[in-house]
Order: structure tokens, then C-alpha cells, then sequence
């Protein structure tokens, strides 16, 4: 099947996918540009007019940031207790116009597999992207989950049904028809997942949204719609980052740990309810979809910067 793809999607694997102690540090390490003031003052680079000032003492804001900044003390007394999980796109790195054009700043790399060695291990990539870009971005050898609980770095324990093959072609082709109709959107396959991006065209979204519903009601097809920060995903049904988070707290070196998650948008509240209930964190960072100003991290930056503190004290 002929595979439509936005430019830079198809890069070479980072991953084998299969499919079916604690003394305080400063930032000496961090460049410029990703230098910021302690954990609990405003971003200066945050242009949202709602994060223009550092929250107010006692305010929803305040008392969230101050959580993160005393659980990262907390995971670096106790890292054997905790497990961390990460989104990528809005939340390790800013988001980009294309996805393909995303920023991976100086000393990111570095700081993830410090942070990795910090926990025994215990860190993960929970995204929507392929595993192959995330490893193309942040390099081998991390564990990940890639297309939303579809892709994961180690093979399905033994008895579990196959990962999600690729979609199949009428639904492919409906998908570009409604892409093709519609100037400014953006469709990236990424073999499992059909992805349509309106960050250029938002006026498309509600009837983008009801074509691809309308679509998989065609097809009657085993599908969901996903939406994300300016793109919508079909998907199959079963498959969400809730789910890749219960699959790798069932192995080491994660299982019987606190688990932590970070994301920036709808997709990630699945995964923040499974660490919820594991007696974890679910920690979210600002952006279009939360965006009441309680965020715990304000901007991707900020969450760089929690990394950065944590990386320092492997130091």
C-alpha cells in the first residue's frame, strides 16, 4: 500500500520497533537560552499574556509549581521509588508550525539519559510520533512508547494479541480526499495512525472532525478519532498512552514505582489517569488544551528545566 507522508516523516529507525547522589547544582550546564530562574518564577520567554507574571503566592499556580519543585527533591532522595514518563512534542520540546521542524535544544539528550541513570532506568517516552523519530530526535538506546500504546522498544509479552498493523487503504484514501478538499491541512501516515494537522488552517477543524468521523462510520471500521494540539489522529480503538503506561509498569524496572507523567494535551489524560491511580502524578504543561492557568509547568521549557535539576544532581 502506497504510503502518504508529510516531509521528514520518513526517517531511518532510532529504535528496533515492534509493532503487533543528591548535592544541589546550579545551571552552569544548561546554555543561555535554556537558563531560566528557580522553579517557581514565570518563564521569560512564555509570551502568553495569561502566564505573564509569576503567580501569585498562595494562587492555584503557585501551589502546583511548588509540588513539582518538591517532587523533583523527592525523586532525587528516592529516585528507586519513581518512574518518569514523558511526552515529547509540547512538553520535552516546543512545538513547531510542522512537526518535522521541532527544536531539540542543546544538552536535552544529556539531561534525559542522566535523569535515566538518576532512576535505574526507570524513564520512558510515551508519544504519538513513530519510534523511529523519536529516536532520530533524542537518540538510542531510551525506552519509548510511539503511536499512542501501538509501538513500544521491546517485542509483546509472550500470549499478547500482535501490535496494530498498518490502516488499512480505503481509510488512507478517504482521509487524503478530505485533506485535498481543504487548502492548509496536513496529512502525515504514519503506518498504524492517520494524522491530519490544521495548525495552518484552524478554521477547518469542525468539519475536518466530522469528515473523519463520518469517514470510519463509512468504513465501519474499529476507529477513533484522537485530537491533539492542532491535529486530529485515526487511530484504532484499544490503543492509548494509558495503555502504554500500563504496559511498562508491568516490567522492570519500572513496575512497583511511583509513575510520573508529563503531556501537554488531550491524549495524555488517559496516561495521567493510569499514574493517578497507580499513586503517581500526573503532571500537565500549558498549552492550547490546558490552559486555565493552575498548569504545573507553564511552558516546555520549564519542564527542560525540572530535567536539567535533576540531571545536575548526578553531577
Amino acid at each position: 500500500m502506497a504510503r502518504y507522508r508529510c516531509h521528514g516523516v520518513a526517517s531511518e529507525a532510532g529504535f528496533g520497533t515492534h509493532t503487533a547522589s543528591g548535592h544541589e547544582v546550579g545551571q552552569e550546564h544548561l546554555p543561555d537560552d535554556e537558563r531560566i530562574e528557580p522553579m517557581l518564577t514565570k518563564s521569560k520567554t512564555d509570551t502568553d499574556s495569561r502566564n505573564s507574571e509569576p503567580p501569585l503566592e498562595g494562587s492555584p499556580a503557585a501551589s502546583e509549581r511548588e509540588m513539582v519543585a518538591s517532587l523533583a527533591l523527592d525523586v532525587a532522595r528516592n529516585p528507586e521509588g519513581f518512574a518518569i514518563f514523558t511526552d515529547f512534542d509540547g512538553t520535552l520540546v516546543d512545538i513547531a508550525g510542522r512537526p518535522e521542524d521541532v527544536v531539540v535544544p542543546r544538552h536535552l539528550r544529556t539531561d534525559i539519559r542522566r535523569v535515566r541513570a538518576l532512576l535505574g532506568g526507570a524513564l520512558a517516552i510515551v508519544t504519538g510520533r513513530t519510534l523511529a523519530e523519536v529516536g532520530r530526535f533524542l537518540g538510542k538506546g531510551l525506552d519509548a512508547s510511539g503511536l499512542h500504546g501501538i509501538e513500544f522498544t521491546f517485542a509483546p509479552a509472550a500470549g499478547q494479541q500482535p501490535r496494530a498493523g498498518d490502516a488499512p487503504r480505503e481509510l488512507v484514501e478517504g482521509v487524503v480526499k478530505i485533506v485535498t478538499a481543504d487548502p492548509g491541512l496536513r496529512l502525515e501516515n504514519k503506518g498504524a495512525i492517520i494524522a491530519v494537522h490544521y495548525r495552518q488552517a484552524p478554521a477547518a477543524h469542525g468539519r475536518l472532525k466530522v469528515g473523519l468521523l463520518d469517514l470510519i462510520a463509512t468504513l465501519r471500521l474499529d476507529y477513533q478519532i484522537k485530537e491533539g494540539r492542532a491535529v486530529i489522529e485515526v487511530m484504532p480503538r484499544g490503543q492509548s498512552k494509558g495503555t502504554a503506561l500500563l504496559e511498562f509498569m508491568q516490567r522492570t524496572p519500572f513496575a512497583g514505582r511511583r509513575p510520573i507523567m508529563i503531556g501537554d494535551d488531550r491524549a495524555d489524560e488517559d496516561a495521567f489517569a493510569v499514574a493517578r491511580e497507580a499513586g503517581g502524578y500526573g503532571l500537565r504543561v500549558a498549552g492550547e488544551h490546558f490552559n486555565r492557568g493552575d498548569e504545573p509547568f507553564a511552558h516546555a521549557r520549564e519542564v527542560r528545566a525540572w530535567f536539567a535539576t535533576l540531571a545536575g544532581r548526578m553531577a
